[in-house]
């Protein structure tokens, strides 16, 4: 995990600067209401923290956990945590 100054840290950091991208998430969802790198969103405040609300609420994982492990197979739909667990297990991790 990176940790401020380090150089993993800095390599996100910079890879935050890349078109289109204004933070760190890396959710492909960009009609989400909720991901930060939607201009629209960023505009309204709104951004992870409504993200982790909302997935804390419904007993899911946000899909940047799930990125972070790995690409998930096309048409994967289960966000809960038994799918987070069956998708990091899937990965070998």
């Amino acid at each position: 995990m990176a940790t401020y100054g380090d150089e993993s840290y800095q390599r996100e950091a910079e890879a935050c600067k890349a078109p289109g991208r204004t933070h760190f998430c890396d959710c492909s969802d960009q009609a989400c209401p909720l991901n930060p790198n939607n201009p629209r969103n960023r505009e309204k405040g709104r951004g992870c923290d409504g993200c982790i609300r909302k997935n804390l609420a419904l007993g899911e994982i946000p899909s940047c956990f799930f990125n972070k492990v790995g690409p998930t197979p096309d048409g994967w739909d289960d966000y809960s945590i038994a799918g987070f667990v069956r998708h990091c297990q899937s990965r070998g991790v």
